[in-house]
């Protein structure tokens, strides 16, 4: 049985990250055919697109009362995109350019949602108006970057008058919805592996289930920087994490409030200090190369043993 929960759950994963991929394309032609600020693509359309399974998870596991999987999954995913993927975009694709204001605001927000939220959690409960405030405080915050820092990332596209931005968005609703099956099946098949073999859901939520729900951010984000879309891939990645570390954490406890275990604090507290971490390298130059990704490596390897070291 335990074989079959870890096929479903590698399945799972795989569909989330087919869909989602796809939902990303055809909201991205949407996007740009109905005058999208392009800045801010990979903040928000792009951000939200690779992050639906964190939020898909976020509901579904709100909806069977696993608060751990919550707290794990979205901290874990905020350190670990702009620690682990962005070092193998550095690795793998050298140079890389960032704006370094964006990634010190954006980082520095993210930063500061993961310790708020650290004190929510102390109570072991994570409410209702707690969640819709940390989904309040993402429209906040991508409001505030849109803001100050104009006009770099707020330029209008060339819209292509003959296209029509309807039919894709049609599609990507349609991807969405083939993204939230596969993380309802990537959710209850990790409960039931974790249950199996008897380990805590929130440690494991932070570093298994983070890197496997990472996944489309990666497999976007190579493809955009190969492609020359550096700016994309960096407002992705730094978006993604304060998407997971705002909405993604609060969508789920906003429509059932969920109790977390004691760790939950010291959870969000580390992954808080691995995004800081990350966001101190990534604006301490305009250009990175293989020393930032080896950097980078050694913050994401230094937060997972802390996490372990916090949880256990």
């Amino acid at each position: 049985m335990l074989l079959l929960w870890l096929a479903a759950f590698v399945g799972g994963l795989a569909a989330a990250t087919f869909g989602s991929r796809r939902a990303v394309t055809a909201a991205l032609i949407a996007s740009e055919r109905s005058r999208i600020s392009p800045g801010l693509i990979g903040l928000t359309v792009l951000a939200i697109g690779t992050d639906l399974p964190e939020i898909a998870n976020s509901i579904v596991s709100a909806l069977s009362g696993h608060g751990d999987v919550i707290i794990g999954d979205a901290a874990g995913s905020a350190f670990t995109q702009v620690t682990l993927v962005l070092a193998i975009l550095c690795l793998a694709a050298a140079p890389i350019t960032a704006d370094r204001q964006t990634v010190l605001l954006v980082g520095s927000m993210t930063t500061g949602a993961l310790l708020v939220v650290s004190l929510m959690v102390r109570d072991q409960v994570l409410g209702r108006i707690e969640g819709a405030a940390l989904v309040v405080a993402w429209v906040a915050a991508i409001a505030v970057v849109g803001h100050e820092r104009e006009p770099e990332l707020v330029a209008r596209r060339r819209v292509d008058p003959a296209g029509r931005a309807l039919p894709h968005a049609i599609a990507a609703i349609a991807w969405l919805a083939v993204v939230g099956a596969a993380a309802t099946v990537v959710v209850k098949s990790f409960v039931n592996v974790t249950e199996s073999i008897g380990l805590p859901e929130l440690v494991t939520s932070a570093i298994v289930l983070s890197l496997g729900t990472s996944l489309p951010e990666l497999v976007v984000d190579l493809t955009a920087v190969r492609r020359g879309a550096v700016a994309l891939a960096i407002g992705d990645l730094f978006g993604s994490s304060l998407l997971d570390a705002t909405l993604a954490l609060g969508i789920g406890p906003s429509i059932r409030a969920v109790t977390v275990s004691e760790t939950a604090t010291a959870a969000c507290i580390v992954a808080a200090m691995g995004v800081l971490g990350a966001t101190a390298v990534g604006a301490s130059q305009p250009v990175h190369g293989r020393r930032s990704g080896t950097v980078l490596l050694l913050v994401y390897f230094g937060t997972v043993a802390a996490m372990l070291i916090a949880t256990g």
